[in-house]
């Protein structure tokens, strides 16, 4: 019996963090031109479709690209650094940036960690919500 609970709890407990932080396609609206806002308070754009001026999604935008010191594709700055606390790149990141929609905190733009369900990847936010 005891066996039985054990295999049920850890089941349970396997669902729960393997769908943490996952972006399901019914999320897209409250991610739709919600703004990316570092741990520092400095503007990062939005997440939109590719059209949106301020996308991060939009080649054409300085917070698309990898040489703007406020995107978070430039590997050089503090936002797209595997390395900083304030990076969406790094899994560990302390402070990553807050992902701000029309009622405050949607989350935080982060790869990791997968246990965190409040972290959201852009590369799956982008995937999922088809804005690329």
């Amino acid at each position: 019996m005891n066996l039985k609970v054990l295999l049920f709890t850890a089941a349970f407990f396997f669902s729960f963090a393997s769908s943490a932080g996952e972006v399901n396609s019914w999320d897209c609206n409250k991610f739709d031109g919600a703004k990316i806002i570092s741990g520092d308070g400095e503007f990062l754009g939005v997440l939109g479709a590719v059209w949106m001026t301020d996308s991060i999604f939009n080649d054409s935008s300085e917070y698309a690209s990898t040489w703007s010191q406020t995107s978070i594709y430039n590997q050089n700055s503090d936002y797209g650094s595997s390395f900083s606390n304030l990076s969406a790149f790094n899994e560990s990141a302390s402070n990553p940036p807050m992902i701000l929609g029309d009622y405050g905190l949607v989350g935080y733009l982060s790869i990791g960690p997968s246990w965190d369900s409040e972290r959201f990847s852009p590369y799956d936010i982008k995937y999922t919500c088809d804005w690329d």
